[in-house]
């Protein structure tokens, strides 16, 4: 390979990963101005990208190659790859993670929560595996959560004995190799803020000496089989010194799009089944397996996903029902959807907190999969007249509507929740409830028709000497509403935050 080529691949492969998406053009237009001509032919690896698709199919992940492959035009010149797509993004952004861990023993991967980060680590690691033949091992750290002491360890001043920190204990592990550590491709991943109170003694790992100078005088050498990375959402506290000696690949908010999370939403719920211990405590199991056959639903319903299993081959009642739901939802997920327009909409909208169209579409999934375990719970205490097509059709729809108004304004004030109900009435040929009153005030029975909240709250008779009784609740129509809405969260074990003034009914919501 000529000297020219060797350097212009030695600047793509280094400088590009780091590099924010509008300072990209520069540098290709930069080396056509100083490298005309040169042919730029970037590394074909195509038995990692053949089993970084066969990881992401079995991970339920889209990729897309698209674009990555021709980097030159037609008169030699470095050319800007051709894909536009998030998944084309993310896997150039896997392989550029590749050729970087090749280059750099220590490494950072920046970019906001939700960018791809720890997706792309994992798939990696993972082909990496099935390519060379070498078991790989991940070892992720909180640095944060930890002391000092704990992650290196510490000196007893007393007995002036030694106790290895979790960072020291997983370092030693590996170079003693009781169990075949150093044959094995070992990661270790800091899965947090680079503050410099805890990297700095990171700082002699990751220069070329390789060398964990503990305080008790000890040096442990990095073996040649470990990588040490920082995932990061930005590098605010970290110093020079540390990220000089670190490779980088940056991951900006496009290389993850919604719409790619969506898709990775109904390729599971088509493949996986939601809960399989619990759907067996409701009795599905092998003995529910059948042959089903095409569902009216594929037709009626156009699908984004490539990879639907085939009609007619045996499967239970249950993974028929989720592609049947699946199929109904593919229409409203889709790009330029009803899912996308709202996460448009609601991004100008007022917020009590940062607004993230991941947090907001990883709560409407939690929703989504609640209405999904309803139907079959339902499905099992009825077995002899199961929910029909249409009636589970008008159920999904509409606990989608109910869905998308509380997993993207959730964090809003009232009048904003009723901001978004009245949005989606104006673009959604989904039945509503009856125009002049919001539609956070209905729920959706399991007939698919809406029910006004205000039904279930119970009247209840206090008796006179326990009105001034501070232990007394009232239900109200929101007090009902929001115990619900805890209660579908809680079940899909999603984390929460209640946020309010003093006074508000944080602790009473809960605690009721």
């Amino acid at each position: 390979m000529p000297e020219q080529e060797i350097l212009i691949q030695s600047v793509m492969e280094t400088m590009v990963p780091k590099l924010v998406a509008e300072d990209i053009p520069l540098l290709y237009s930069l080396l056509n101005d100083v490298f005309p001509g040169v042919h730029y032919s970037q590394s074909a690896m195509e038995k990692l990208r053949c089993e970084l698709r066969r990881v992401c199919e079995e991970m339920y992940l889209v990729y897309d190659e698209s674009g990555l492959d021709n980097q030159n035009g037609s008169d030699g010149a470095v050319q800007l790859p051709g894909g536009n797509s998030g998944a084309s993004l993310w896997v150039q952004k896997v392989l550029q993670l590749y050729q970087i861990t090749c280059i750099h023993h220590g490494l950072m991967m920046v970019g906001p929560s939700g960018s791809g980060k720890s997706t792309a680590w994992r798939v990696l690691l993972k082909a990496l595996e099935r390519v060379e033949g070498v078991e790989g091992v991940a070892h992720v750290i909180d640095p944060k959560s930890i002391s000092k002491e704990s992650l290196y360890g510490c000196l007893d001043p007393n007995t002036r004995e030694w106790s290895d920190g979790l960072f020291t204990h997983i370092l030693r592990k590996i170079i003693d190799s009781i169990r075949g550590e150093s044959f094995k491709r070992q990661w270790i991943i800091f899965d947090g803020d680079v503050d410099p109170e805890w990297v700095e003694n990171l700082n002699s790992v990751l220069d070329d000496n390789k060398l964990l100078t503990l305080p008790n005088g000890e040096r442990l050498s990095i073996p040649p089989n470990v990588r040490i990375m920082f995932e990061v959402q930005d590098l605010r506290y970290a110093t020079l010194a540390t990220v000089s000696r670190c490779g980088m690949v940056w991951f900006s908010d496009d290389v993850v799009s919604p719409e790619l999370v969506m898709q990775h939403f109904l390729l599971q719920l088509q493949n996986v089944r939601i809960d399989e211990g619990e759907e067996e405590a409701l009795g599905f199991g092998a003995a529910t397996a059948t042959t089903v056959p095409s569902s009216p639903s594929s037709s009626r319903h156009p699908s984004l996903i490539d990879d639907t299993p085939p009609t007619n081959v045996a499967v239970s009642a249950s993974m028929q029902l989720q592609r049947d739901i699946a199929s109904i939802l593919t229409p409203f997920f889709a790009e330029g959807g009803l899912v996308a327009r709202c996460l448009e909409y609601a991004k100008d909208l007022e917020h009590i907190m940062d607004f993230m169209p991941l947090r907001s579409l990883t709560s409407l999934f939690s929703i989504l999969k609640q209405c999904t375990r309803s139907i079959l719970a339902y499905n099992v205490t009825h077995p002899d007249f199961p929910m029909s097509l249409d009636k589970v059709e008008s159920y999904v729809t509409k606990c989608l509507i109910t869905g998308i108004i509380w997993s993207l304004c959730g964090d809003g004030k009232l009048h904003v929740r009723e901001q978004l109900g009245s949005y989606i009435r104006e673009i959604t040929t989904v039945p509503m409830p009856p125009s002049g009153t919001p539609v956070i005030d209905y729920e959706v029975a399991l007939s698919g028709e809406w029910q006004p909240w205000a039904q279930k709250v119970p009247v209840i008779e206090i008796e006179t000497h326990k009105i001034t009784s501070m232990d007394v609740v009232v239900p109200t129509l929101d007090t009902v509403r929001h115990e619900a809405l805890l209660y579908m969260w809680l079940a899909e074990h999603r984390p929460m935050i209640l946020c309010g003034p003093p006074g508000s009914g944080k602790t009473m919501t809960l605690f009721r």
